[in-house]
């Protein structure tokens, strides 16, 4: 790669910068271009950098990026080392002997040559430093017109008379092989900053005895130079040509061809095993040029020195989103950016967060004119608990949705595996009870716990029963049934969900007979509903239980928009953190059908495995949008089916904080993957307001919460649970 590089360098030959095969002095002439490779040693780090003027920037880009494609080229500051404390020492190197000499190339030497060089930089300690730096030029041809005069007359037979020439056939053949090439003016200088004389040194010779790899016995090797006249003469130090990159011009300069200069520098590989190389850490890929220019606002792309904001249609939203991050990588504050995009221009909005802090930021922006949108669901709020009865149901459709929906939310918490600890026996059970107590308006989970435990109860509420199949159940099965099969019917069912009747917290939330709010007005409405489900408030199983609860019930609300045309129907975007807490086969169901709804999602968690293989299957069968942050091993080698073969595994396992994968819908065709980043401090610049945040959160509890003594002394009344 390196060796294409520098050849396209010889393009760049001026024919009009020398008369006659002589250099025209500075003031009259077009100097050739000279273009800086440098290898910079710190403590800890050795980086590399290319200087060049800046009519040659594009060129030398495209040059880069054509020999190494997936090399990241970034502009920075000049780097100085002169500006660094302590003692300098420094040299320049050239090559004896005629230019057409050879030195040793990588085809000769047993390792990477430049491993050498990079080993010697690896060694710097604290407040030392070093930079190797290689000045390379076009040249004209003399030098290997040179080499070619030496090969015929070593070539050519002796006259009559005159003695055979005694030429060494290896040396002929390496300056064949040297002139077959293309050749670039070369000059090498060393630099090493230290804070004692001793140790300057010491690192200097270190790194030129790194050079001695090079020499060819009775050919090339490379020597210091001495200062020669010219130099003193036009008073040109050491600094003023290391900082400025000047190339000789004005005397026997150092040619080595393309193979000799690839073999002394080139951007390193994975032969390379020197440590503290600055390695690219993740690769990069240009976005596609269809990106929308407005809509959602993801965040920007850089891909060689071209930034590019990346935008979301709205019709796309509607194919859902998927993030996946490990902790710490970005993808909460990524969610939280997109949420508050949608507040700040009034849509509806949910979001459910398993650890508080995601809805408490969001709070911080809503904007004065928004405030009596906001819905502010906290569970330890314990003083003013907002109603969420999972019984409430307009339609005889929406019932089984919610027994469901519960079935599958007892699955999830006490049978994931499916292992028969649930079974058909609890569910029917389950299922009977529930439709039993949904039969009289205003039932909750009280009700249905009073159903399993209170032999009398049930027959008070046989008469509301309208389902004969459901009455059948309680008068001609669980009639004829013993007590002792009873208890075993439904013991397992008490043993489970009692906690969460006794538990006052989660009693005066399930056991209130009407819901604080109602879901189809949230969306209808455009609503915020920001629900602070935070474990460490409220425990695991708690912010688990009321996650499940809350997903079904958003799906129910919107598919009962069947009753009004679609267009009329109102995008409410809900957003779930660490949502393999709260899959169920819901969200297969709301990936597949909650488009038409006009329900759009965006979900997030850590790792693949945390899915069930059939609700992962649906979001990577269904999402339109996926956006992968740092991943897991195992992760990452799933993901490369769906990013590469622009992006691997590797990849995927070194995207550092903020940076994402992306794979979007455009026009509901998915783009090919490209890199982004999510433009975190964008979000950080939205403005906060801590003193209305606190005024919103007290009118959402004051408006949908109750008093907890109310509400105690209704659950008391209704099923003797209370105190």
């Amino acid at each position: 790669a390196a060796e294409a590089l520098f050849s396209n360098i010889t393009s760049m030959y001026k024919s009009n910068g020398f008369l006659y095969d002589l250099p025209i002095i500075d003031k009259l002439y077009d100097p050739q271009v000279a273009i800086s490779f440098e290898i910079i040693g710190e403590p800890g780090e050795i980086s590399f950098l290319v200087g060049c003027p800046k009519d040659a920037v594009t060129f030398v880009e495209k040059q880069i990026h054509a020999a190494y494609p997936v090399a990241e080229i970034s502009p920075v500051k000049e780097y100085n080392i002169f500006e660094k404390e302590g003692t300098v020492a420094y040299t320049e190197l050239q090559v004896s002997g005629p230019a057409y000499y050879p030195i040793k190339t990588y085809e000769e030497l047993k390792s990477d040559g430049l491993k050498a060089i990079t080993n010697s930089l690896n060694k710097l300690k604290e407040h030392e430093a070093a930079v190797v730096q290689f000045v390379v030029t076009p040249v004209n041809k003399t030098w290997s017109d040179g080499g070619r005069d030496f090969v015929k007359s070593a070539e050519t037979p002796p006259k009559e008379g005159e003695s055979p020439k005694r030429v060494d056939p290896e040396k002929l053949e390496g300056i064949k092989k040297k002139i077959s090439k293309a050749g670039l003016g070369v000059v090498v200088r060393v630099v090493c900053v230290s804070p004692d004389p001793a140790t300057a040194k010491a690192n200097l010779d270190n790194i030129v005895g790194s050079f001695q790899q090079f020499s060819h016995p009775h050919l090339a090797k490379f020597s210091k130079v001495s200062t020669n006249l010219i130099d003193t003469i036009k008073k040109r130090t050491f600094t003023d040509k290391f900082l400025y990159r000047y190339f000789p011009y004005f005397r026997n300069k150092s040619v080595l061809n393309i193979e000799e200069l690839t073999t002394l520098m080139h951007f390193p590989n994975k032969d390379v095993l020197t440590p503290n190389i600055k390695w690219l850490t993740f690769k990069r890929a240009e976005p596609p040029a269809n990106v929308p220019d407005d809509g959602l606002y993801l965040g920007y792309s850089e891909f060689r020195g071209d930034q590019k904001k990346i935008f979301m249609g709205e019709n796309d939203r509607r194919r859902h989103m998927y993030i996946l991050g490990q902790t710490g990588t970005g993808k909460s504050q990524f969610m939280m950016s997109l949420a508050a995009q949608d507040i700040l221009e009034g849509r509806g909005v949910a979001f459910i967060d398993p650890h508080g802090d995601s809805v408490e930021e969001l709070l911080r922006i809503v904007p004065k004119e928004r405030a009596e949108d906001v819905i502010y669901f906290d569970p330890s709020d314990t003083e003013r608990p907002m109603g969420l009865n999972i019984l409430e149901a307009e339609t005889e459709q929406q019932q089984h949705m919610a027994v469901n929906s519960f079935i599958g939310l007892l699955y999830k918490l006490y049978d994931p595996g499916h292992t028969g600890i649930i079974g058909p026996q609890l569910e029917r059970t389950v299922r009977n009870v529930m439709l039993t107590a949904m039969a009289e308006p205003g039932n909750s989970m009280i009700e249905v716990m009073k159903l399993v435990i209170e032999p009398d109860y049930i027959k008070e509420k046989l008469h509301l029963i309208e389902d004969p199949l459901v009455k059948q159940y309680w008068t001609d099965e669980i009639a004829n049934t013993s007590d002792f099969h009873k208890s075993e019917k439904l013991g397992y069912f008490v043993s489970k969900f009692d906690r969460f009747v006794t538990e006052k917290m989660m009693r005066n939330i399930i056991g209130q007979g009407e819901s604080a709010f109602n879901f189809r007005k949230v969306m209808d409405e455009e609503k915020i509903l920001l629900i602070n489900l935070a474990k460490g408030k409220i425990g695991d199983e708690n912010s688990q239980f009321l996650g499940l609860l809350f997903v079904p019930r958003i799906l129910t609300a919107a598919m009962s928009r069947v009753d009004i045309p679609e267009e009329e129907r109102k995008d409410f975007f809900l957003y779930v953190d660490e949502f393999q807490n709260f899959s169920t086969p819901d969200f297969a169901q709301i990936l597949s059908e909650a488009r038409k709804f006009r329900l759009c999602l965006t979900v997030a968690n850590q790792f693949i495995s945390q899915i069930d293989e059939k609700i992962r299957d649906a979001v990577f069968g269904n999402v339109g949008t996926m956006a992968t942050m740092r991943a897991g091993s195992d992760d990452a080698q799933y993901l490369e089916q769906h990013f590469g073969p622009t992006f691997t595994a590797s990849d995927i396992m070194n995207l550092t904080i903020g940076n994402a994968y992306v794979r979007l819908l455009i026009g509901g065709q998915p783009s090919s993957p490209f890199s982004m980043y999510s433009d975190y401090p964008s979000f950080k610049a939205i403005p906060r307001n801590e003193e209305l945040a606190g005024m919103v959160r007290e009118l959402s509890r004051l408006r949908y919460g109750r008093d907890r003594e109310v509400v105690e002394a209704e659950i008391k009344v209704r099923g003797n649970f209370g105190d």
